[in-house]
This record gives structure tokens, sequence and C-alpha cells, in this order.
């Protein structure tokens, strides 16, 4: 059965800011949609992305256009664009209101807070009130998004089951490296700010600027394994795959006596496509790890199982 998105949101949007937007964007935004509908997602996203840029200066619309852009592409498999995207929708959130409040039609929220289940970590949603709700949507495997949303059961590895619930228990402070010229104090000092902040559920703003200020050190200071390893698991909370991996790589191994950080590097290496180095890293971490659901849902799926 074709979707009802257009009729539904369309005119929403159109209604209420027609005349703040200039036409050539609302017909891209219609463009985007038709695209959609007929299954062709990477020119969806292609034409969402532009209609998106015409509406800066308006929350509303903007918040409407950037989820069906997520939704588009998510169905490209576009991982690294659906959470970029996604976290522009949080910083509109955080300063205008404008997903709680705004006019997003049902069909749209319950499609794309499906989709927020399934590709973003739970701890990261839990750092945004407004989409705390996606993180009991957690679709079951082949499962379709909501029916407003045309769509074909997903068989994407990276369809996957939100993270843990809350990061792992603070360590101990980081401690300066051997050579004492290798670090300032106040390099240290940022680091373990970072350190407590990616400890507790902070704002994703918060999260952001924590993993800035890991990585600036790690970067400073390639030889500093903790420095590596902290800016790693940053990448981790806000779902940056590629760069968690590689300063994982740039650690070196976290040991078996960290087995929430060989978990998170497993993670990592999966999500930006290291399946062999994924399975090696996993099956050293889970005799030491607190299994939960979503560990074992997540290691079967590394495991191939």
């Amino acid at each position: 059965m074709r979707p009802k998105l257009l009729l539904v949101l369309l005119p929403l949007l159109m209604a209420a800011r027609a005349s703040a937007v200039d036409p050539f964007y609302l017909s891209l935004l219609r463009d985007g949609q038709h695209a959609f509908d007929r299954k062709d997602y990477a020119e969806a996203a292609r034409d969402l992305r532009l209609a998106c840029f015409g509406m800066l200066d308006e929350p509303q619309p903007l918040t409407d256009c950037l989820a069906r852009l997520a939704l588009a592409q998510d169905r490209a498999d576009n991982v690294e664009g659906f959470r970029q995207t996604f976290q522009r929708l949080v910083e509109l959130e955080e300063r205008f209101k404008a997903y709680s409040q705004g006019t997003v039609a049902p069909e749209l929220r319950a499609a794309l807070e499906q989709r927020l289940a399934a590709r973003v970590p739970a701890a990261t949603l839990a750092t945004a009130p407004a989409f705390r709700p996606a993180a009991a949507a957690k679709p079951a495997a082949g499962s379709k998004p909501a029916a407003a949303i045309p769509s074909s059961p997903s068989t994407s590895p990276s369809a996957r089951p939100p993270a843990p619930t809350a990061p792992p228990e603070p360590v101990k402070a980081v401690a300066a490296p051997a050579d004492p010229e290798a670090i300032t104090e106040a390099e240290l000092k940022k680091l373990n700010q970072a350190r407590r902040s990616l400890a507790e559920q902070r704002p994703a703003n918060e999260l952001k600027e924590a993993f800035q200020t890991a990585r600036e050190v790690a970067d400073a200071h390639p030889g500093f394994r903790e420095a590596q390893h902290l800016a790693a698991e940053g990448a981790y909370r806000l779902s940056r795959w590629s760069d968690a991996a590689t300063y994982f790589r740039r650690g070196g191994d976290p040991g078996e006596d960290e087995p929430e950080r060989l978990f998170y590097m497993a993670v990592a290496l999966f999500e930006s496509g290291d399946s062999a180095g994924a399975v090696a890293v996993l099956k050293r971490a889970l005799p030491n790890l607190k299994r939960t659901p979503y560990v074992d849902t997540y290691s079967r799926k590394i495991l191939g199982q």
C-alpha cells in the first residue's frame, strides 16, 4: 500500500512556513519524497539534503526535512550520514525544541524512532530526552519500519540493537606517562575532565566536547596509550565507529583486564568493516565481560551466529 506520508506531512510543512521557505526547496522536498516512494534512496537523500539546506533558518520545517533525510540515509545504508543527521536533530531540539514541540507527524516520528533504536546506541539516545523513547523501540530482526514509510525487511549488518544504557564504571584518573615531558599538567587535567564526562550520562554537546578534548591530546601525543583509548571511548559514545577504531588501533590492545574497552573496540572494528578483527577482540572480551541482552545480541552479530 502506497504510504500517505506526503499527504500527511507536506501540507503541515507548507501551511505552517510556506512563505518562509523558497519554493525551489519545497520542490526538492517533494522530489526527495517521490524518490523515496519509488525506493531510489540515494536520490532521495541527495534531494532531501539540498531541501534541508534551504530551511536552515526555519527550525520546524528543517526538523521535518531532516527526519525524512535520516530515513532515506538509513535505507541507503549510509550509517555515518544517518547519525550525523540525528546529531543535527538533537541540536535543533536543544536550541528550539523543534522535535518535541514541532509538527513532526506521528507516522514519521514512529518510523524515525524505530530506526534510531537500530542505528544509535541507547547511551547516546539517553543524552537527548526527546529521543529517549526510541531506546525502547527495539525492532526484531527483519522487522519493518513504521507503516507510513515504504520498506522491506532489513538484513543490513548495521541494523543492530542499541548500546548499553550506561557507560562502564569510571576507572582511576589518567596518570602521566613515564616521560614527564610527554604531556603537560593542563593536558592531563583535560583528559581527566573528558573521562568524567564520558563516564556519565551527558547531553550530546557535552559528549562531543569531551571527545574533542580527548582527541586533541591523543593527536598531540600519539604514543600516550591512555589518551588514545579515551578518545576511542569518546568516539564510541558518539557512534563514530571509524574514529573509534582508529584510536583503538593507535592505542593498542586494552587487555583482558578491561573487557568493556575490548568490547567497545570489537564493536568499532565490526561497524567500520573489520569483521575478522572484531571477532578476535570480542572472543577475548567475553570471558570477563558482564553479559547483557545487548552484549549477547551484538556478540551473535559479530560472531555470525
